[in-house]
């Protein structure tokens, strides 16, 4: 794989996983309810718990994206190409 292709690969995949993390984040502001239920189906947690691991994930994923995608995307586009 070149570097070319490499950045290219983190390119997409920060905008696909940004993506993935805005849909996260609307469905859970425009419908907590349903989020709610959806998750009660699989876990016994309440209302409460469930939001704090909601946010709690949603944080970890936006670190995840930054230093996983974003930093080594922007270090190849502004030092190699």
């Amino acid at each position: 794989m070149t570097i070319e292709q490499l950045t290219v690969f983190l390119g997409w995949s920060t905008v696909i996983n940004a993506g993935l993390m805005l849909w996260a984040v609307i469905a859970l502001a425009l419908m907590p309810d349903l989020v709610y239920k959806m998750q009660g189906l699989v876990c016994k947690l309440s209302r409460e718990d469930l939001e704090k691991a909601m946010y709690h994930f949603l944080g970890l994923f936006k670190l995840g994206i930054i230093f996983l995608n974003f930093t080594p995307y922007l270090v190849l586009r502004l030092f190699f190409l």
